[in-house]
């Protein structure tokens, strides 16, 4: 009889695991441009659906560190393969798709900036990219944009300090830089005073000059390094603890910035999507664990592959988690700056209806009237 037993259950499990290969074999293939809309990871090279007024909904005299801003972690890093790579959109794709938040990391080379991602060249210099955002901004006044400014890799052949060579390129684009020779920089200036303009976040030492607010300034999630796959809902927890915690105080002064992105043990494009592969409709990978055995463990991911009622736990990316934390959680008003890799329109939407979520949108409305 024990015996008998042992081969029921042997072919049980034989055969759930023959109905999971073909569920994940057979998951909805959705086409490049539409994959956004199903989840919060785009890893494509069309342009996304135009969001680049958004902006202009937000009453004039609302603080910069008050409203929810979608970004992108390591902008510019394009190049270098799946553990490099961050995005697959330009720096104009990101931002005609509501991106308001850039992550740039300058490499001082020749008296110049490069834009690095370690030692990957991104096969782009400093000026292309402030070009890309002052075209921008010229053709969309309404809209401003943070710029995160970074060291990154070994200084080479350069005969000024790095302060030196970012004030040269200050004074180059002066026009479009929010506040950049105030003897005390206005960290929490109102919307009607910055649009049409960059506010860096300087995130490097400089011993004379201040070229923006202090990114350190802002109350920063930012748990990158994850050992292994198995890391990611540990990242996930540490993302939807800061959600609630800047709504809990969004009436403070300090601001919040989120970083979704996740790497060393994991590839960036596995932590935004949970996929076997970069591909946005590649399928997620499997946790092993099942349930009902272990019907506690990561909670937020999916159960799929349900058989007999045995369901496998998948991994979620991180981009969709907090894609459906925002909007179904209507108590959500505020997130800060929340800065992702390969984000979806509907990841950016989600965190610019914040905004609307908190009253931005109406009070607008009855300022104008």
């Amino acid at each position: 009889m024990i015996k008998n037993n042992l081969l029921c259950i042997t072919f049980l499990f034989c055969l759930l695991s023959s109905f999971q290969s073909f569920a994940f074999a057979h998951l909805p293939q959705y086409p490049e441009q539409d994959a956004s809309e199903q989840i919060g990871y785009y890893s494509g090279v069309k342009d996304l659906p135009p969001n680049k007024n958004w902006m202009n909904n937000l009453p004039p005299k609302v603080e910069i560190r008050s409203i929810s801003i979608p970004g992108t972690h390591g902008s510019a890093a394009r190049i270098g393969g799946d553990a490099v790579r961050n995005q697959t959109l330009t720096i104009t794709q990101q931002l005609n798709a509501g991106i308001r938040f850039l992550d740039l990391r300058l490499r001082h080379i020749n008296n110049g900036f490069a834009l690095h991602h370690g030692a990957y060249f991104q096969n782009r210099v400093f000026d292309q990219a402030l070009n890309d955002i002052k075209t921008f901004l010229h053709e969309n006044p309404s809209e401003f944009v943070f710029v995160r400014v970074k060291k990154e890799h070994t200084e080479l052949n350069n005969s000024r300090s790095f302060e030196e060579t970012f004030k040269a390129y200050a004074e180059n684009y002066a026009d479009i830089i929010w506040d950049i020779w105030s003897p005390v920089f206005n960290t929490n200036p109102n919307v009607e005073e910055v649009r049409g303009k960059i506010i860096f976040l300087q995130d490097f030492k400089s011993k004379f000059s201040i070229f923006g607010a202090n990114y350190h300034g802002f109350n920063i999630q930012d748990n990158f390094h994850l050992r292994t796959n198995w890391d990611l809902y540990s990242k996930w927890e540490g993302v939807k603890t800061h959600i609630e915690l800047a709504n809990y105080n969004r009436y403070g002064y300090s601001g919040y910035i989120n970083q979704l992105a996740g790497n060393t043990g994991s590839f960036p494009y596995f932590v935004a999507s949970g996929h076997s592969s970069p591909s946005n409709n590649a399928p997620r990978l499997l946790t092993g664990l099942t349930t009902p055995g272990w019907e506690n463990s990561y909670p937020d991911f999916p159960r799929v592959g349900c058989f007999i009622g045995i369901c496998s736990i998948a991994f979620e990316g991180i981009n969709t988690l907090t894609k459906n934390y925002l909007r179904n959680n209507p108590s959500i008003q505020y997130a800060g700056i929340v800065v992702a890799d390969f984000p979806s329109a509907a990841l950016i939407e989600e965190i610019i209806n914040l905004n609307k979520r908190r009253g931005f949108w109406d009070e607008k409305e009855q300022q104008e009237n």
